[in-house]
């Protein structure tokens, strides 16, 4: 889910939990109390024009994680500082462990707030300030036909006090990164450890079991050969400074590439450092990742490099996305430069300039060796 979210809400039944178990007796069952059967938790409902009702009670879901992308780790400015609490339906929760798939109806809410201390007692860190705003998502087959993988995503604001109801986004919000990206239908799974743990294990819901390292980030566990080395020709060279690339760029030399065959809409959330809207995008390969993907290699060489073009409502370039792999091993992503500029004229301010950045291989872990692009169509 993503700043401009989406969301629907589900129309699947809920289930009904089952009573505790008198084979099991409660503190008051011993004490001569009688066992009370566990509530349904209800879920959202919509108004008449299709807006969603802000969900209340979520706090009482099953809590699945909570992610942070600090603006320090994401300089200038990251897209999401806030903390991000999420929760899960417990109805979608059960069919989940069950059977490792989101039913249909599935509701997950994300809760937001601030960086508040980054010293405690326990040390230095990143610590919970003040709630800032609360975002949804709703798998939904038949309000949401329309919608890749029917999901649709809500935002009920990001000041308080919150919308009482809110209508879905646009799919190009965040529908589009969450199918690049998500491990688990439109879920990033990867960065939930509960999810992971708990998919298809029936009862238990994964206690005292790691989770599956399937759902983790590409190459998260390689050790970075820093002793590699990366030997490119003048021609296919990319640099990796800003102010050199963006003199690179402007000069037009990526040109020589090989590209796709023509510009289309991105699928990421590019060029936007909000990720309000995606671009028409074209992109470029230097020859050891042209070679490479038409060779169809699960993981490129070091000296590989893309640029990718996007484009503005006039037809012409309107800056750059550019990956530069710095050596042999991808190092799940720590090893490639990111690099991202929304303007051809001042490289001043760019969106994205050092190795490693978070929110571009977190959109990239699905590809080939962290490549999204389908070229050679």
């Amino acid at each position: 889910m993503h700043r401009s979210g989406k969301g629907a809400t589900a129309t699947a039944a809920l289930i009904v939990f089952a009573s505790i178990s008198a084979c099991a007796p409660s503190d008051s069952s011993r004490a001569g109390g009688s066992v009370a059967e566990a509530p349904t938790l209800p879920k959202p409902t919509f108004t008449v024009d299709g807006d969603l009702q802000r969900p209340m009670g979520y706090r009482e879901w099953v809590y699945v994680g909570t992610p942070l992308t600090p603006n320090e780790l994401n300089p200038p400015e990251a897209p999401f500082p806030e903390f991000h609490s999420v929760y899960i339906h417990p109805d979608d929760w059960a069919h989940w462990k069950e059977t490792g798939e989101f039913p249909d109806g599935t509701i997950m809410v994300k809760e937001l707030a601030l960086v508040g201390s980054t010293q405690a007692v326990s040390g230095n860190g990143y610590f919970m300030g003040e709630f800032s705003g609360l975002e949804a998502t709703i798998k939904d087959s038949q309000r949401f036909a329309d919608e890749p993988g029917y999901w649709a995503y809500f935002t009920f604001g990001h000041s308080y006090p919150l919308a009482e109801t809110a209508p879905a986004q646009p799919a190009g919000a965040c529908n589009t990164c969450h199918e690049v990206s998500a491990a688990d239908d439109w879920v990033f799974t990867q960065y939930y450890p509960v999810l992971r743990a708990g998919k298809g294990t029936g009862a238990t819901g994964g206690e005292n079991m790691p989770g599956s390292a399937a759902g983790g980030m590409t190459g998260a566990t390689e050790a970075a050969d820093a002793s590699a080395t990366v030997e490119v020709s003048a021609a296919d060279a990319v640099p990796t400074s800003a102010d050199e690339l963006f003199a690179y760029l402007q000069s037009g030399g990526y040109k020589a590439f090989a590209a796709e065959d023509e510009p289309h809409t991105s699928t990421g959330p590019h060029p936007s450092p909000d990720l309000q809207q995606s671009s028409t995008v074209r992109a470029y390969f230097n020859g050891p990742l042209d070679a490479s993907l038409k060779a169809g290699s699960g993981s490129h060489p070091g000296g590989s490099a893309a640029v990718k073009e996007f484009f503005g409502d006039d037809g012409q370039v309107s800056g750059w996305a550019v990956a530069v792999k710095t050596q042999n091993d991808s190092g799940g992503g720590q090893n490639w430069y990111w690099y991202e500029v929304l303007s051809t004229t001042d490289g001043s301010n760019p969106v994205a300039a050092e190795l490693g950045v978070a929110m571009c291989w977190g959109c990239h872990t699905t590809g080939r060796d962290l490549v999204l692009s389908k070229y050679p169509s």
